[in-house]
């Protein structure tokens, strides 16, 4: 958690998706809430305008994010059963396949059999079925460490082979998602859930909000923050903000031109901005020049007989 992070409560009543770009366009986000300290800065700006309900923040479950163990792509081809995949647990972001072949999404930690691939083997012998059940992550490391990967079959050939080595009811293989986020990107690490909660009530509660009890008396004595609901619902909301962070950074420039000609100072701002996002720099990040009392941004910078350098200047630049 950002120690710098600053939480504002918006009463006007909206859905997640519009909570969310109402946050990213007037602050940074939608409300990132992982610890006690998150939580005390809510709790007050709660206060400060007597709000006692329900609250948006930034935390969905993202149920389109499916993908292959080996290779990190989306299955290009799926065999998922009648009214899946269906979240019907609240956490089911793992795929195991039935005996008839049809895909179904399970919590991840539920013990079942699995099919490894192995890549140097060719045919129908490259799909490597075991019996002992394993959580999907450990059926993911022996298979890493046996073979090659969990299995994921691309086309209807490839899961029949696999459907004709299953010899009990569900096996994992190697399809998984992500599952909560925060709106941020903050990574996950744990989260406070009320009692019975996620519980994916009604099938597509994929939003979650701040209960209002987390802003009564009673907030002391409750097991968890965060309830699952429709992200088309209304409700108010929290977003944050981030105090801008500057930087200044001395820079040399060796160059024949007018280094504080307008238009080559642009030119140059321009493509260090491009040049620093390639390597990394947020897109949300910015540069200027610093400029001096009488207006300039360069100065020269005095020869060195051991240089030899013509125009030797330091530019200065705050981000």
């Amino acid at each position: 958690s950002s120690p710098q992070r600053q939480y504002h409560l918006i009463t006007d009543q909206k859905n997640w998706t519009d909570a969310q770009t109402y946050c990213r366009e007037h602050y940074a986000d939608l409300a990132t809430a992982e610890n006690d300290r998150d939580m005390n800065k809510i709790q007050r700006e709660a206060q400060r305008l007597s709000f006692t309900s329900d609250a948006w923040v930034g935390l969905y479950n993202d149920i389109k994010s499916w993908r292959c163990s080996h290779d990190e792509l989306p299955p290009g081809w799926t065999r998922w059963g009648p009214y899946q995949p269906n979240n019907v647990y609240g956490k089911d972001e793992c795929v195991s396949m039935f005996q008839d072949g049809t895909w179904n999404d399970f919590p991840c930690l539920t013990p079942y059999p699995f099919v490894c691939y192995d890549e140097k083997i060719s045919g129908s012998d490259k799909y490597v079925y075991y019996s002992a059940g394993k959580t999907w992550k450990e059926a993911q490391d022996y298979c890493r460490q046996k073979h090659t990967d969990l299995a994921c079959p691309s086309d209807d050939p490839q899961n029949s082979i696999i459907q004709n080595k299953i010899l009990t009811q569900w096996t994992w293989i190697g399809f998984y998602r992500d599952g909560w986020k925060w709106s941020d990107n903050t990574s996950v690490t744990s989260i406070k859930w009320s009692l019975f909660q996620p519980d994916n009530f009604g099938g597509n509660q994929y939003c979650a909000r701040l209960i209002s009890i987390v802003f009564s008396e009673f907030s002391g004595i409750m097991p968890g923050w965060f309830d699952d609901l429709l992200c088309a619902d209304l409700h108010a909301f929290f977003c944050q903000s981030l105090p801008a962070e500057k930087k200044v950074v001395r820079l040399v420039v060796k160059s024949d031109q007018d280094m504080n000609d307008p238009t080559v100072r642009a030119a140059l701002l321009e493509k260090m901005q491009q040049t620093l996002e390639e390597q990394g720099m947020e897109v949300n990040a910015t540069l200027r020049w610093r400029e001096q009392s009488d207006g300039t941004v360069f100065y020269k910078q005095e020869e060195k007989k051991s240089e030899n350098v013509e125009n030797n200047t330091v530019t200065i630049c705050e981000l």
